[in-house]
């Protein structure tokens, strides 16, 4: 459940050695992009959004694809997908199985530039996290977007290279993709994106109460 928050695709790409690595610069063309990107998400007060997610695996030559619905606020989160829901209330997560009625709880350790550990904060931390270069302008569901490609300077991260197309008129992204080292790659496309609805603290926390007979997995203190 973890990478369907990481906003990650592409084609066969091999990995970024370490020389292709040190050759990437900050493409001041993408960062005007990257920095009107970040000035939109710092500045709105929620964000809520349809995707679809799709998996495709290089090695196994498979593709999956699913749908679900993603709400944002500061650095909470929710996101909903088929079979799963996500809380996390900027300390503790809850992911829901509806299947099973299981909660799992946990306190997880959000790392720089993931996405999927955090997605309220990727577009904030571009400086620190990536090196950057500007592609060119493409079509992508409909709507004319910046092409751009980031490089994780942590090369430890499980992806080689973030692919993002950001909308010219509205600078925020409509698809978000990743090639990762293991052969999957993920990408997911934005879909009826609402910006600044007020929305309740409470919808980022799981409630039992709501959920009847529901198995509380708590992992607190135990990872």
């Amino acid at each position: 459940m973890k990478y369907l928050l990481v906003f990650l695709l592409a084609v066969l790409i091999p990995q970024i050695s370490w020389s292709q690595y040190d050759q990437v610069i900050q493409d001041p063309a993408a960062g005007q992009v990257l920095e009107r990107v970040a000035q939109k998400f710092n500045s709105m007060i929620s964000m809520q959004s349809d995707f679809e997610l799709v998996i495709v695996d290089r090695k196994e030559n498979s593709r999956n694809a699913s749908t679900g619905n993603l709400v944002m606020k500061q650095n909470k989160y929710r996101l909903t997908s088929e079979g799963n829901t996500v809380y996390y209330n900027g300390t503790t997560m809850w992911t829901y199985n509806t299947a099973g009625n299981e909660v799992t709880i946990t306190e997880p350790e959000i790392l720089p530039g993931d996405f999927m550990g955090n997605p309220t904060s990727f577009f904030t931390s571009y400086k620190n996290d990536f090196k950057y270069r500007y592609l060119r302008e493409a079509v992508r569901n409909g709507q004319t977007c910046h092409e751009i490609d980031l490089f994780p300077k942590n090369l430890n991260q499980p992806y080689s290279r973030i692919k993002i197309f950001v909308n010219t008129q509205t600078n925020l992204p409509v698809v978000i993709s990743s090639i990762g080292k293991d052969g999957v790659d993920y990408t997911v496309t934005l879909k009826n994106l609402t910006l600044d609805k007020e929305i309740a603290d409470t919808e980022f926390t799981f409630d039992p109460a709501k959920h009847r007979k529901v198995e509380v997995v708590d992992m607190r203190g135990l990872e």
